[in-house]
């Protein structure tokens, strides 16, 4: 079993996990941690699908398979359930739809454990249905797996992005890492497909939703090489800030080195002063590292702050003049497809593969480029853009403002003197 579904042992409300083929053999995970615990427990498990035509096409194999392999005794397969005879544990295998066509959701009602398999699918008509279900149990845990079939999927704008406090979410990966099965047999299917096309296996191994519109500012496979791409961190720092609210976004700090992102940092609900505080620790202190900060709402008072440090700050305004405004909008667009992304060396991060591969661009009427904006790519996607942003600040140079070394220190006595 994946150790990264170790966490699954803990009592939560929902646990979900992501990712493509072979990344940690998800449902082999699920199959065997849902067992143990029914081996011990009373359990009445329920193993569901959106549309289920057949016993075949359920999980049934893999439990009767779960069950042999952990040499569990007293275990009777019947037709259509298993029932553990010492504790009276059951699990029964269904198919959602024909469960609303048929009005029968409630008589899950008596279920404590209810797996989502390949949930992509799931619709959203059915969570609906199946939710109260599922929290008129105190005891009831919903399991769920799944590779994601687009950023819209009803399972992952419900749970994946939420932010709830009675879930655990774990994303796994392809390799010996996230999966105790992994051989070179797999390295060498999931090189060919790379090979033959590169975004489908974004979506099979790398299990990132399927190929992106034409209007995707970035290619999930140019992000993909920047994310594996290892090089020397030489050169000049620099760093990134788009600084958040007390909301539900979350501010996000990158430091670059060259073409190298070399430190990253992510706060949530603190003030200005506070954020200032972790760049400048971030930094050493150093006086001569540019600082580029979002200035909308709290980054203003980010920037203020990093002032009154002393600290090298260039405020970038997303809305503002582009340097080149004759091909790009607004800073934000600039700073979008100015990004070196064919030299850059990035986190592996799945959220900010997310963010990157999701924004969307188009043209405005003066047939210049325009990235969405923020409250629309949130509005999408369920989740604001701001870690592709903040390591986005640090690789963009077109920013109008730039500050001497006079007018930095005059800001900073200005600001140490109020």
């Amino acid at each position: 079993m994946s150790p990264k579904i170790e966490p699954f042992r803990r009592p939560a409300r929902i646990k979900i996990v992501q990712g493509g083929r072979a990344a940690g053999a998800k449902s082999w995970g699920i199959a065997s941690l849902l067992i143990q615990k029914a081996q011990y427990h009373h359990r009445r498990i329920v193993c569901l699908r959106e549309v289920q035509k057949s016993l075949e096409e359920s999980v049934y194999q893999l439990m009767n398979d779960t069950i042999e392999r952990l040499r569990y005794p007293y275990w009777v397969s019947r037709v259509d359930h298993i029932i553990n005879t010492k504790t009276k544990s059951k699990i029964i295998f269904r198919g959602l739809r024909d469960l609303r066509a048929a009005h029968q959701i409630k008589g899950l009602e008596g279920y404590t454990d209810f797996w989502l398999e390949e949930a992509s699918v799931i619709s959203e008509d059915s969570l609906m249905l199946l939710m109260p279900t599922i929290v008129r149990n105190p005891d009831a845990e919903l399991w769920i797996s799944y590779n994601p079939e687009t950023e819209m999927d009803p399972v992952t704008l419900r749970f994946w992005e939420s932010d709830r406090e009675d879930m655990i979410k774990v994303r796994v990966e392809p390799g010996k890492i996230d999966n105790p099965w992994w051989d070179d047999s797999l390295t060498h299917e999931m090189d060919i497909d790379y090979a033959r096309d590169p975004d489908e296996a974004e979506h099979v191994w790398g299990g990132q939703p399927r190929k992106q519109g034409h209007n995707s500012v970035m290619s999930r496979v140019l992000i993909r090489q920047a994310m594996t791409r290892n090089i020397e961190s030489e050169g000049q720092l620099s760093v990134g800030c788009d600084p958040a609210d007390f909301g539900d976004d979350r501010t996000q700090i990158y430091v670059r080195k060259g073409l190298k992102i070399i430190d990253h940092k992510e706060i949530t609900k603190m003030d200005g002063g506070f954020i200032a505080g972790e760049i400048k620790r971030m930094i050493n202190g150093r006086p001569d590292i540019p600082i580029k900060v979002d200035t909308t709402g709290i980054g203003a008072s980010t920037r203020d702050f990093l002032r009154r440090m002393g600290l090298k700050v260039i405020p970038v305004n997303f809305g503002g003049t582009a340097k080149d405004k004759n091909k790009y909008a607004n800073v934000a667009s600039e700073m979008w497809f100015t990004f070196p992304i064919d030299e850059a060396d990035i986190p592996d991060d799945p959220e900010l593969m997310q963010e990157l591969s999701g924004r969307l661009y188009d043209y405005d009427s003066k047939n210049r480029y325009i990235v969405e904006a923020k409250d629309i790519f949130k509005k999408r996607l369920k989740r604001s853009p701001d870690k592709a942003d903040a390591l986005l600040l640090t690789y963009y140079e077109g920013h109008s403002i730039i500050m001497s070394e006079d007018q930095r220190k005059q800001l900073s006595e200005r600001w140490r003197h109020k």
